[in-house]
């Protein structure tokens, strides 16, 4: 995916934070904790997300998760 698609040219209109160009691909910038300004690739995000799915699990379970099936609907619509 490259910052200059027309997919994410639109969909920058459409999301609540900003998405930036860093060397030619499409970056989300945050603001964190301190109100310093970083910038995180959708990997990185997708890694965070998922990195805070398994931490909430395992505080539910109470026990640790080292296997797990995420799952996307076939009829996933672009607003889901």
């Amino acid at each position: 995916m490259r910052f200059e698609d027309k997919e994410v040219q639109k969909d920058m209109k459409l999301v609540p934070y900003k998405i930036v160009n860093k060397d030619g691909k499409p970056y989300i910038q945050v603001k964190i904790k301190d109100g310093e300004t970083k910038v995180f690739s959708p990997e990185e995000i997708s890694a965070m997300i998922l990195t805070k799915m398994k931490e909430t699990a395992e505080a539910f379970l109470g026990k640790k998760i080292k296997d797990a099936v995420v799952t996307v609907p076939v009829l996933l619509r672009k607003q889901e």
